[in-house]
């Protein structure tokens, strides 16, 4: 089930506190997912906020996260 991107940051702002999805440097198309770590995860959104993010991104999100699936698609 894609999402579109400011869903979400949404999401995993609620699902990890401290987490944030940055804006991309200029020039670029790739918004990058930052947890309180420090670990990043890129987000391919050309469209901004409004772009719809495919399966395959949320599941590697959600990986990179350490976070379930299922619950963060409920969030959604």
């Amino acid at each position: 089930m894609p999402a579109r991107l400011k869903a979400i940051a949404r999401a995993l702002k609620e699902s990890v506190p401290g987490s944030e999805v940055q804006r991309p440097k200029k020039g670029s198309s790739h918004w990058k997912a930052i947890g309180p770590d420090g670990k990043t995860y890129p987000i391919p959104a050309h469209n901004g906020l409004k772009t719809e993010i495919g399966d395959a991104y949320i599941r590697g999100l959600c990986t990179a996260f350490g976070l379930s699936i299922e619950e963060f698609k409920k969030r959604l």
